[in-house]
């Protein structure tokens, strides 16, 4: 036994749980508690934004958020990202259902400790749990420490105030198109449809501009696009 397990295994953990699938949420939160008599799930939510306040509350804060990748009108790495901003004291552990190398990079930049396949969670959960709840990503894994996001993360934030003009980022032309799109009123659905992608794919491309620009969510990402003529 390791001496993070030794470590770990002497309190309790409080988890909290973001999928936006009701379904899928429950069965999470239930295995969760299962997994080992040492994790709590305090809280389960389908909802990005009631996940993001409790996280940022005393007394509904926990230890570790396990969060879905795909939630609908954000991803799990924007919900990840917004959170390490604030704070290094959240582990942050994500799941999803799709393919990991899809989300693995976008995961890592976002300050995340883990990202699971779901049909993984019995075997590989509860040990990244364990760590995440140190701010600590399995050995070995890849990814950062929740320390070495937060001050990452809000470096990149820091010195992306001001984009000179002689440095513009390099968006993709497939993240150019989702904004330019976005920018003209058009919907997550009539953007898929438009490039003849999944709702999961738009919100990817959203996110890796996002990251890009040094903007917090879409609509900062529009603005700096505005301002530089990006689009």
């Amino acid at each position: 036994m390791d001496a993070m397990t030794d470590t770990s295994d002497l309190r309790v953990i409080a988890v909290g749980i973001l999928d936006n699938d009701s379904l899928a949420l429950n069965a999470i939160a239930m295995m969760t508690s299962r997994l080992s008599p040492r994790f709590h799930v305090i809280w389960s939510t389908t909802s990005p934004a009631v996940a993001l306040q409790r996280c940022m509350t005393n007394g509904t804060r926990p230890d570790v958020l396990v969060s879905d990748m795909a939630l609908g009108s954000i991803t799990g790495a924007e919900i990840c990202a917004r959170i390490r901003r604030r704070t290094p004291a959240i582990g942050l552990a994500c799941i999803t259902s799709y393919d990991l190398d899809a989300y693995r990079q976008d995961v890592i930049e976002a300050g995340a400790q883990c990202l699971i396949a779901k049909d993984r969670i019995i075997k590989e959960l509860p040990q990244a749990i364990r760590y995440a709840a140190q701010g600590e990503p399995v050995p070995g894994s890849g990814f950062p420490t929740a320390q070495e996001a937060y001050l990452k993360l809000n470096a990149e934030r820091v010195s992306g105030t001001r984009l000179p003009e002689s440095d513009k980022p390099s968006l993709s032309s497939r993240e150019r198109d989702v904004l330019r799109l976005y920018a003209h009123g058009l919907s997550t659905d009539e953007i898929a449809a438009l490039l003849n992608v999944g709702r999961g794919s738009v919100f990817t491309y959203v996110n890796r501009a996002c990251r890009k620009l040094h903007a917090a969510d879409r609509k900062e990402a529009l603005a700096v696009c505005a301002r530089y003529d990006l689009l």
